[in-house]
């Protein structure tokens, strides 16, 4: 009940407090800088006097212009910026450090090829082409020196060096130069433009975005330094051991010991009563700097740290209270000056653009142009004659009308949908499984089954029969059969034919775990409500098309903000010693001939000397810290206790990284709401013709 209504209760006063401040800002500011129009010709090449044929041909070819060739390349290229990205990804699980190598060859080939063509086609592009009387030296050169060619040459020029000068710095650091692949993202940046446009929010934002952050940042500042003084001395709440922060309390023979490291490197011992071997809060909130972060984390509204002493507590109720809807909305003007500039653009090119499908909603496709041609026209007549017809008529009406009879057929609809939900639910916990099979006589989950799967198939059937007249399915039982309804009832039912065929013939045994995967497929009927009461799933495709030309650069923003921040904290916490775990054996630290865990400056180092029992529980590995990162996106912290520079990047998803992150979704959801008529335009037009009826 918490989580459903007292929540959003609860964050209402928050919500108004930043509402309120917003608002504020927004009389105070005295205007907005106009967002400059910009040309939206993407390729435009430079004078063909001043360029040779060959490299405007190359310039051309590289930017998929001129050829179905050129096409062909630039989307092969699109797909091996991806490909590479994810094989990067995978070569950092331990046992995958060469998967797919020849495949790496090849795309490192590949890229080599399209860095040659594009410098070679440097002088047809206008963004380099001079005046100067030097050929194309200074045009190449100065591609040369473009962001978009940097990034090229760190993720090529590492891989021809390692395997030049084998046994050099680059190659024993491979580990970590595989990282620079993950630049190749931003080649895509040519193609949607994304981070280039964050200059561009700052100068729209720009008197919102001093006012708010001068705010948001002295309430940061405020109660960092109030948790400070609160936990500096907070020595009676215990944590986990922290050995970065100078936490890891273990007993030499003589005496208990803290010893204080940096990067699992040893600076030194002091000496503690036995009262003083656990770590508390004050090890966490040695600084001011310690708090600042915490306290950032804190103020995206999750709470990770709750063991707070009494004024601590105190403290972050106010932080709950006042400061998290004022600090919040630095990002969000950021996230939706974003968004504004994005769609304004979307805007103006489809202003521009000569030829526009005529539409009657956002993302309306095919389906939605041919239900509004049919819309009033009479069903075509049966083949099969007046009888067929009238037979059609009546399927249809009971299975689509208003009578008492269709609602009742729909109320046994659902409740024999939510009751094979429930079941699915009910069987994957093994004490009601095991009562099932030991106390009831025969097999009753079968029965339901089978049953279900009767009544199931014959709805399937009449609503084929009858979809001739139906104009949902435009007249046509193979639309009905082929698009979204049709094919959530055929789901409903096919499973189940194919889990009978293959235990028939022996290839599928009750109780196994194929057999399992068939009995929760019966789960997806749960989409048949949807063609009975309403409509959601069904319109996912129109939201997608709605929003596709803001997604194209609000998804690139996001899994720029997701994969770079990830790769940063595989970086700086793969050998964190806050989240090393090792062997019981293992002696925290030792001596000189026989170190510890916390003794050694990587885990790598641990396990050689250690083999097996030495091991990181985070960031060993990039796909492991893609997740944790999402988790961090969504403003929920399960970790926290970071080296600087992975506190660094914490500090970035609280300013900036969490509000860019949720464009996309902010997108969808409006998209969704424009789809289904929950637009500011259907709602006037209901007042219209409210107004009109009272008329």
């Amino acid at each position: 009940m918490i989580g459903l209504v007292a929540s959003g209760l609860f964050g209402i006063p928050i919500g108004v407090l930043g509402g309120g401040f917003e608002e504020l800002a927004d009389e105070e500011e005295e205007g907005e800088v106009e967002d400059e129009d910009e040309s939206d010709d993407q390729y435009e090449g430079a004078d063909d006097d001043k360029c040779k044929p060959f490299e405007k041909s190359c310039y051309q070819f590289v930017n998929g212009v001129g050829s179905k060739a050129a096409g062909i390349f630039e989307l092969v290229t699109y797909t091996l910026v991806v490909a590479s990205v994810a094989l990067g990804i995978v070569q950092t699980c331990a046992g995958y450090e060469s998967f797919m190598q020849e495949v790496d060859v090849m795309i490192v080939v590949f890229f080599s090829v399209e860095y040659m063509l594009r410098l070679i086609g440097a002088p047809a592009d206008a963004t380099f082409a001079t005046n100067a009387s030097l050929g194309g030296l200074k045009a190449r050169f100065r591609f040369m020196c473009s962001l978009f060619s940097l990034i090229d040459l760190l993720a090529i020029v590492p891989f021809f060096y390692a395997n030049g000068f084998p046994g050099s710095w680059i190659d024993r650091n491979d580990e970590y130069l595989r990282m620079l692949r993950l630049f190749r993202l931003l080649k895509l940046e040519k193609y949607f433009p994304s981070l280039t446009l964050i200059d561009d929010v700052f100068r729209l934002k720009k008197q919102k975005l001093i006012k708010t952050i001068f705010a948001a940042g002295t309430l940061w500042i405020f109660f960092a330094s109030l948790l400070f003084l609160a936990e500096s001395e907070d020595t009676s709440n215990g944590i986990d051991p922290v050995p970065l922060y100078g936490c890891s309390a273990y007993d030499d023979g003589a005496n208990v010991r803290k010893k204080r490291f940096f990067l699992g490197i040893g600076q030194g011992k002091k000496k503690l009563a036995s009262n003083e071997m656990d770590c508390t809060m004050s090890d966490r909130f040695t600084n001011f700097f310690d708090s600042f972060v915490y306290t950032g984390i804190h103020l995206t509204g999750d709470y990770p740290l709750i063991e707070y002493n009494t004024l601590g507590r105190i403290i972050n109720f106010f932080i709950v209270v006042a400061a998290v809807g004022v600090v919040s909305i630095p990002a969000g003007l950021i996230a939706s000056g974003f968004s504004e500039l994005v769609e304004g653009r979307v805007a103006r090119n489809k202003s521009r653009s000569k030829t526009t499908a005529k539409r009657g909603n956002a993302g309306d496709d095919w389906y939605e142009l041919r239900l509004a041609e049919l819309q009033g026209q009479d069903p075509p007549k049966s083949r099969f004659g007046p009888t067929c017809d009238d037979l059609q008529y009546v399927v249809h009406n009971f299975l689509n009308g208003d009578s008492g009879a269709s609602l009742a057929f729909r109320w046994i609809m659902t409740t024999v949908t939510c009751g094979n939900v429930l079941v699915v639910v009910m069987e994957s916990i093994p004490e009601v499984a095991r009562y099932l099979d030991r106390e009831i006589p025969f097999d009753v989950i079968g029965a339901f089954e089978m049953s279900s799967v009767a009544f199931f198939t014959v709805e399937y059937v009449l609503r084929l029969f009858s979809a001739p007249k139906n104009v949902q399915a435009l007249f046509s039982s193979w639309t009905y059969a082929t698009t979204f309804f049709g094919l959530v009832d055929l789901i409903s039912i096919l499973p189940w034919f194919v889990y009978m065929y293959l235990r028939a013939f022996g290839h599928v045994v009750s109780g196994s775990e194929i057999a399992d995967v068939f009995s929760v497929l019966r789960v997806f009927r749960v989409l048949q409500i949807e063609g009975l009461w309403g409509v959601a799933f069904s319109k996912l495709d129109n939201v997608f098309r709605a929003s596709k030309e803001v997604l194209k650069a609000t998804a690139l923003m996001a899994m720029i903000v997701w994969v770079g921040c990830a790769a940063l904290f595989y970086i700086f916490e793969q050998n964190n010693p806050n989240f090393r775990e090792c062997d019981p054996t293992v002696p925290l630290f030792g001596t000189e001939n026989k170190p510890g865990c916390y003794d050694f400056a990587s885990t790598a180092e641990c396990n050689e000397f250690y083999p097996g029992m030495c091991s990181q529980t985070a960031f060993s590995d990039l796909p492991s810290t893609l997740f944790l990162v999402a988790v961090f996106l969504q403003g929920e912290w399960g970790l926290t206790d970071f080296t600087w520079p992975g506190r660094l990047v914490c500090m970035f998803l609280c300013v900036a990284g969490i509000g860019l992150y949720t464009i996309p979704i902010g997108s969808l959801f409006d998209s969704f709401g424009a789809v289904i008529g929950m637009g500011d335009d259907g709602e006037e037009d209901e007042d219209g013709s409210e107004k009109e009826k009272m008329d």
